[in-house]
């Protein structure tokens, strides 16, 4: 019993003693403003390479940095290097097709379903290409051809409503020749008459198709835009 208590109390010093290290350490833990300065660094590229690659092996990694920065001799030689990156490489980018593949048929999925629903309702126009359009304003002015050049106002959404591009917004209307647009812009604008306004989906092989466009426009999206012929200029 007196064996077993000396025995917790030894274990109890030795972790308050541990603690009481751990912060006077904590507290002067860097010996140089180089020394802090090189965890900063240290920490910032750490920061940058879990968020690249969450996957990394943080102590193999480590080691290979420490070993460099030693000029230490590698466990790898040069070759092997290479041919580890380039496995790598070669594995995240058959990782980023597959998710690619993946969104794509989503979008194409979603995008379909939300044409027919479009489609049902009776004041709604399919042309023979896909494209939709609902006439919300009637103009009485000329129809554009397709070497028409255009003043137009618009705001493009995707089907869940995120807008990602609008003349509105910028409170000026775009300018532009009717054969420089995506193509189910040029079949459209040709069908309006200046002085309407109509709601168009364009399907996405007629916008921007298995690539996508910027940062909001994935592949094989269906987007929605709200068009309004100003003049022909």
């Amino acid at each position: 019993m007196r064996r077993t208590a000396i025995a917790m109390a030894a274990s109890s010093a030795l972790v308050m003693a541990a603690y009481f290290q751990a912060t006077a350490s904590d507290t002067n833990r860097f010996a140089s403003d180089k020394a802090r300065e090189s965890y900063a660094m240290g920490a910032l590229i750490g920061q940058q390479m879990g968020q690249e690659i969450p996957e990394l092996e943080v102590g193999s990694f480590v080691d290979g940095l420490a070993a460099a920065l030693r000029g230490e001799d590698s466990q790898l030689s040069d070759a092997e290097i290479l041919e580890a990156v380039a496995s790598f490489e070669q594995r995240q980018m058959e990782k980023a097709r597959q998710q690619l593949a993946e969104v794509s048929a989503k979008n194409s999925a979603d995008g379909e379903a939300f044409r027919e629903k479009f489609a049902s309702d009776a004041e709604v126009v399919t042309l023979a290409s896909g494209v939709q359009y609902k006439v919300l304003e009637t103009g009485e002015g000329d129809q554009p051809a397709s070497d028409s050049m255009v003043v137009v106002h618009y705001r493009g959404t995707l089907i869940d409503g995120t807008e990602f591009d609008s003349s509105y917004s910028r409170n000026e209307p775009a300018q532009f020749p009717v054969s420089r647009v995506i193509p189910g812009w040029s079949e459209v604008l040709q069908e309006m008459t200046v002085g309407s306004k109509w709601k168009v989906v364009v399907p996405p092989e007629l916008a921007y198709g298995e690539r996508g466009a910027g940062a909001l426009i994935q592949p094989n999206a269906t987007l929605v835009f709200d068009i309004e012929l100003i003049e022909i200029s």
